[in-house]
């Protein structure tokens, strides 16, 4: 999944199937979806496989869960993977909704790990990789279907993505540059916004109402072609949170795919989500994952100067975060904690490289509960953090 660095086959009758949530293993729809969708037979194929990966949000997973059971635009395959979590989420799960499929992996296997145990049992020819605190709109999984079939050469569609106010969220971006590193540790893209140049890595010179071609999609909501994943391969489980999806969208555009942009498909992105509970460490696997990106399509030269870009980022706004800290009250308070991770992070990226691409933050610092934030910092998925 993509925090912003860089901003503070198909079933030939599906047309004459019946609707409805399709039941991971039984072919059943999903009760609470309409009374008179018809019991699906198990030999059908479901339109579409939506996979979501958890760890220890059980409000949010039950919530999406709910906004995905009411669907009747297509017949789902549900899979929820639990990395090990300790809220009593999979026994939830499997308790109201049994027509999902609940993997539990016994142990955090990050994003892209959760994600791939999926696949390996998924059987539609598309899969849609949503978020736990996100909300899934009528229509919105029928548009990036139709989309994604009228259009062969689309490895990857995502939507518009909108907050709880529904205000637009960053949900596009292009892959990412040294440039583009640059010109977002000094601000430029806020001095210039909407710049071809200095606006690159947000494509702030898109028009976001517009359907078109991108980059990258946010991964908090991302339909991929199956065919399409078989041909390059699964997610990378080097990424254990952020990025996957760029690197993703990466690979598909260098196997001939494009990545599509769909505003007419809307998905609610509430954020604060599972990395709300390993904040600080979740901080520093963003700067790990970009370092892995760089380290892995560009070279280790790439990825040093990355490293190095990185640390000016923070550099640049640490001195903010420590003037802020020192105003009375709630507002000196509140700002403590951004500019600990900011502090964190100046250190990390000290580290030589082959360490930092070695180690996984969140088994150092997150796991152990050590130094972890009460409040988060970052938002989770696609979000964004400045």
């Amino acid at each position: 999944m993509l925090k912003n660095l860089l901003s503070d086959s198909q079933d030939s009758d599906r047309t004459n199937q019946p609707a409805g949530c399709f039941v991971a293993g039984t072919g059943a729809p999903d009760p609470s979806a309409s009374r008179s969708t018809p019991i699906v037979s198990p030999a059908l194929q479901a339109d579409v496989t939506i996979v979501i990966v958890s760890w220890n949000c059980r409000p949010l997973l039950l919530d999406v869960l709910g906004s995905v059971s009411a669907l009747e635009e297509a017949r789902c395959e549900v899979i929820v993977v639990d990395n090990d979590s300790r809220d009593g989420s999979a026994d939830a799960v499997e308790e109201r909704f049994p027509q999902v499929r609940v993997i539990r992996t016994g142990a955090n296997l990050g994003f892209a790990g959760g994600v791939n145990q999926a696949l390996r049992v998924a059987r539609s020819p598309w899969i849609l990789l949503l978020n736990p605190d996100t909300r899934v709109p009528p229509g919105t999984v029928r548009a990036l279907l139709e989309h994604g079939e009228r259009n062969p050469r689309v490895g990857a569609v995502g939507p518009r993505v909108v907050d709880d106010t529904g205000r637009r969220r960053e949900s596009y971006f292009a892959f990412p540059t040294l440039r583009d590193l640059f010109f977002s540790a000094l601000y430029l893209y806020k001095l210039v916004p909407g710049s071809r140049l200095f606006d690159h890595g947000r494509l702030g010179h898109l028009d976001p109402a517009r359907e078109q071609v991108v980059e990258s999609v946010s991964g908090c909501c991302l339909l991929v072609r199956r065919e399409a994943l078989d041909r390059i391969g699964h997610l990378d489980e080097r990424y254990f949170m952020y990025v996957e999806e760029v690197d993703l969208c990466y690979r598909l555009a260098r196997a001939g795919y494009e990545v599509h942009y769909l505003p007419r498909a809307v998905i609610v992105h509430h954020g604060a989500g599972s990395s709300r509970l390993a904040s600080r460490a979740m901080f520093l696997e963003h700067r790990r994952s970009v370092l892995q990106f760089f380290a892995k399509h560009h070279g280790r030269g790439a990825a040093h100067v990355a490293r190095l870009l990185l640390g000016l980022w923070l550099l640049v706004r640490t001195p903010f975060w420590a003037l802020r800290s020192l105003r009375p009250g709630a507002a000196g308070r509140n700002s403590a904690a951004p500019l600990g991770h900011y502090l964190l992070a100046i250190r990390y990226l000290a580290r030589p490289l082959d360490r930092i691409l070695a180690e996984r933050p969140f088994v150092t610092l997150g796991r152990s509960g050590a130094g972890l934030a009460a409040r988060p910092v970052s938002t989770p998925g696609c979000g964004t953090d400045d």
